[in-house]
Order: C-alpha cells, then sequence, then structure tokens
C-alpha cells in the first residue's frame, strides 16, 4: 500500500490565511458602516436650500385655476399662490432670503423631478396614494379634490357606465388613466373605454371639441374652468358621479424629515393664522372668485385641515 502524505500548510502561511479572514471581515465591516453613513449623511434639501438661497417648485402649466400660464405669459394659480405663501414663512423662518424658481411638470414628471432633486416640491392636486409613498413623501393635507367628465351638454354619457366603449381623454401617467384602465379590464367598463392621453388638459379639451374623443376626465375644479373660459360655456358640461376623490398633498423627497418638517410646519402656520382659508376665499368664493366659480369647501375637510396640524403651529415664527 502506497503511504499517503499529509501536507500541513507551514505556520506563516497558516497566519497569513488568518489574516486575510479577518481583513475582509473588517472591509465587510467598513462598507456597511460607510454605506450607512453616507445615508445619515446624505444632504436634507432643507441643507441645499439654505446654501444655494433657492426654492425650487415643480408645477403645471395649464391645469386651471390651480396652475397654468396666463394669456400674459405668467405662471397664475392657487397652488402658484400657495407656494409663494410658504415660500414666505420659510423665509421667515430661516431669516434669509430665497429665490422662488417654477419649473413645470406633468402627470409623468413630477414624481421623478422630486426623487432626482431638479425640485424641492411640487404643489399642485396630485393625489397621495399608497404607490406613490413608496417612492416619495407627501405633506401634511392641502386639498381634496374630486375627479368627474367633461361632455358636450348634448352628450348621452351621463352615468360612469356610460363611458364603456367611449373615447376618453386624460392626462399621461394620471390615476385616471390606470383607473379606467382597471374599469375595463376587470369588466365595469364593458367594452372598455378607448383611453386616449395628453401631455396637458389644454390639448385634451382641445381634441374633446373636435370631436376626437367622447369625454376628458380630470378634477372637477380643471373641468370647471376649462368649460368656463371657453368661448361657449353653455355648451359644456361638468358630470358626476365621481370617478373617486382624493386628498391631495406636497410632494417631497422621500425620508427627508428636516424638509418634510419645514413644509409641513409652514403649511400649518399658514392654516392656523388663517392665511389659507383667506386665499381659498380669494380663488374660490365671494361674488368674483379667481377661479371663475365657486367652489365650497366641506366642513369635513376644513376640520381634517386645520385638525392635522401640531398643537402650537400658530407660533412657528415665533423666536424661542
Amino acid at each position: 500500500m502506497s503511504e499517503v502524505s499529509l501536507v500541513i500548510p507551514e505556520r506563516s502561511n497558516l497566519m497569513s490565511y488568518s489574516k486575510l479572514k479577518m481583513l475582509s471581515a473588517i472591509l465587510v465591516l467598513t462598507s456597511s458602516v460607510a454605506a450607512t453613513s453616507n445615508i445619515a449623511n446624505a444632504e436634507s434639501v432643507l441643507d441645499k436650500v439654505v446654501r444655494d438661497k433657492k426654492i425650487i417648485v415643480g408645477t403645471r402649466e395649464s391645469a386651471p385655476p390651480y396652475a397654468y400660464i396666463d394669456a400674459q405669459g405668467a405662471w397664475v394659480g392657487w397652488s402658484l399662490d400657495l407656494s409663494k405663501a410658504l415660500h414666505d414663512i420659510i423665509e421667515q423662518k430661516l431669516e434669509t432670503k430665497l429665490e422662488l424658481e417654477f419649473k413645470p411638470v406633468t402627470p409623468q414628471t413630477r414624481i421623478p423631478l422630486v426623487v432626482n432633486g431638479t425640485v424641492d416640491w411640487v404643489l399642485g392636486t396630485t393625489g397621495n396614494t399608497v404607490s406613490r409613498e413608496e417612492v416619495i413623501d407627501f405633506s401634511v393635507i392641502n386639498n381634496a379634490v374630486c375627479v368627474k367628465k367633461l361632455v358636450p351638454a348634448s352628450s348621452s354619457i351621463q352615468t360612469t357606465a356610460d363611458m364603456a366603449g367611449k373615447r376618453i381623454g386624460v392626462t399621461k401617467g394620471s390615476v385616471e388613466e390606470r383607473l379606467i384602465t382597471a374599469m375595463g379590464e376587470s369588466g365595469e367598463l364593458n367594452p372598455p373605454a378607448e383611453i386616449v392621453t395628453f401631455d396637458k388638459h389644454s390639448t385634451g379639451f382641445i381634441a374633446l371639441s373636435q370631436g376626437k374623443t367622447d369625454a376628458h376626465v380630470t378634477l372637477d375644479d380643471t373641468l370647471f374652468s376649462i368649460a368656463n373660459k371657453s368661448p361657449n360655456p353653455e355648451g359644456w358640461d361638468v358630470r358626476g358621479p365621481d370617478l373617486f376623490c382624493i386628498p391631495n398633498g406636497i410632494l417631497l423627497a422621500e425620508n427627508d424629515s428636516n424638509w418634510r418638517d419645514m413644509v409641513n410646519q409652514s403649511l400649518c402656520y399658514f392654516i392656523t393664522t388663517g392665511g389659507y382659508d383667506k386665499l381659498y376665499d380669494e380663488w374660490f368664493a365671494g361674488d368674483a372668485p379667481k377661479a371663475g366659480y365657486k367652489r365650497v369647501q366641506s366642513a369635513e375637510l376644513k376640520t381634517v385641515i386645520r385638525g392635522q396640524c401640531s398643537y402650537g403651529s400658530e407660533n412657528f415664527l415665533k423666536k424661542k
């Protein structure tokens, strides 16, 4: 029987192997700590705002009365005025002048532009949904809206079921697009509606006016505004029932509590000191609302908007 040789590594090699294992463990641990540290030390939007002396707000170009460009080429709308009010409060809190810049967004781009840091917030009529919460954060509620359909006054479309098989205009990437698609897939709309997407509501209304679609679906406020500003307001009808109603919040970067706190506390200061109600009434109440029509905020919504704010919100700007 042949001899079996047992090869034992030299002591120096054993020590080298042990050192290698230890070094590997240290590298793994160091990498983990570094990754955690990078997350913890990631720059808050608040830090960027203070450094750059600027707040960049994402807003729509053709979503009246919330945000649109008027005949003179100026940005106007309820949500733009609310952004301006929050900007002023943040300036006072930080005790420094901040430039306010508006950048156009669409339903497709608004979330990516918040995620990549191009804009610091988006304030409009974006509904708070679970899927959106997975990639961004929302402020406290600033409004709530309901979705209806705009049709010619002579249209036979009355109920939601009447949209079956019809050409329905929506904006790309909107909740309305996903909802109506799902209604067709589930059989709730049978046959399914033919969805026609547009980048802007104004473009969708042109298509509706030309008979290329049978209805345009979006927020009731936007539909009322579009109809009222058209050459023949009496030729259009905004019809229910509501497809859905949804609370709105300001779109903010995910997991950035410093910035979220600043925006929330500024908004709640504006709410609890009466500025919010005054601004809302300028746009949607009185004899000549800026929106062009009246939109009464329900007592329930008013209670939610005010009740969500932290105790002492009215003292946000008082020096400690």
